[in-house]
């Protein structure tokens, strides 16, 4: 199977199956689903996440509740601007419910290069993932190919998402896959 065929796959099934939320259909996005601020509860009692400072975190509404407790507990979150690729905003000094909508970053956010911070934690949204911590993300958007960031990077993920081994090359390899009933990785 090609990566876009899994992606299509895994869309069809999350729709099929009504274990997708906002924004709908899943299809061309990271998909937000049922179960997702359970899975985000499981990532958010690791003590990775507890360590973590820094995080830049993907805009897909699926990490908007790790996002939002970031923010509430002091952490610095980082996000790709939403408008102009290769560009990132600290969320810092800012209230979750100052953002509304992601895109509201762009005038209540601060510029960043994030070649000179010290990220702890990476958050991404995904389509597929299998048990060997693969990751196939929407084929476009965060997290660009070429971003190389050292720090741990982790994901939320359906079960309807997860595969014992994706049928298809993976896009990268992740650290951790939270899912509303287990941590795959670290």
């Amino acid at each position: 199977m090609t990566q876009g065929e899994v992606r299509e796959m895994v869309w069809t099934a999350l729709a099929r199956h009504h274990a997708a939320t906002y924004p709908l259909p899943p299809h061309g996005h990271h998909p937000n689903f049922v179960g997702a601020s359970r899975a985000a509860e499981r990532l958010m009692r690791l003590s990775l996440w507890q360590r973590a400072q820094v995080v830049l975190a993907g805009p897909d509404q699926v990490l908007k509740p790790l996002r939002e407790a970031a923010m509430k507990s002091g952490k610095t979150v980082l996000i790709p601007h939403p408008d102009r690729a290769g560009q990132y905003l600290s969320l810092e000094g800012l209230q979750p419910q100052q953002l509304k909508r992601i895109r509201e970053a762009a005038w209540l956010g601060r510029p960043v290069d994030l070649d000179h911070l010290p990220i702890d934690l990476v958050l991404v949204g995904s389509v597929a993932v299998d048990e060997k911590q693969g990751w196939l993300g929407k084929g476009y958007g965060f997290p660009p190919k070429n971003l190389r960031i050292a720090a741990p990077w982790a994901t939320l993920a359906h079960t309807l998402m997860v595969f014992e081994a994706l049928p298809c090359d993976a896009e990268r390899r992740v650290d951790l896959i939270a899912t509303p009933h287990q941590v795959i990785g670290i």
